[in-house]
């Protein structure tokens, strides 16, 4: 088993900077998972995310990051900002270590 981290949230800061890292989790995929993240990762200029990223012939690691990301914002927003609970968008990306990891 093989680790990735991600940030996720609903929002896009301005500019260049992309997604907002205040939230951000971790989850477990097996060898051949992480091989197929690091594939379409690579096959996308070493860019991975949830808005632009081909995910065609992958929905099935596609919704296994996507699942873990709507959990984990949901639940931080519980926490911190209730009001934004279950937003229309949940935004996800690789994080700097994972890349890192490849």
């Amino acid at each position: 088993m093989e680790k990735a981290k991600f940030y996720v949230d609903f929002c896009f800061e301005a500019g260049d900077a992309g997604l907002c890292h205040r939230y951000w989790f971790e989850i477990e995929l097996s060898t051949e998972e992480f091989e197929e993240l690091y594939q379409i990762w690579y096959d996308q200029n070493c860019e991975l995310n949830s808005w632009d990223t081909d995910w065609n012939e992958h929905d099935s690691l596609f919704q296994k990051i996507n699942d873990a990301a709507i959990y984990v914002l949901n639940k931080c927003l519980e926490k911190e900002n209730p009001v934004y609970r279950n937003p229309l968008d949940v935004l996800w990306e690789l994080s700097q270590e994972t890349k890192d990891a490849f």
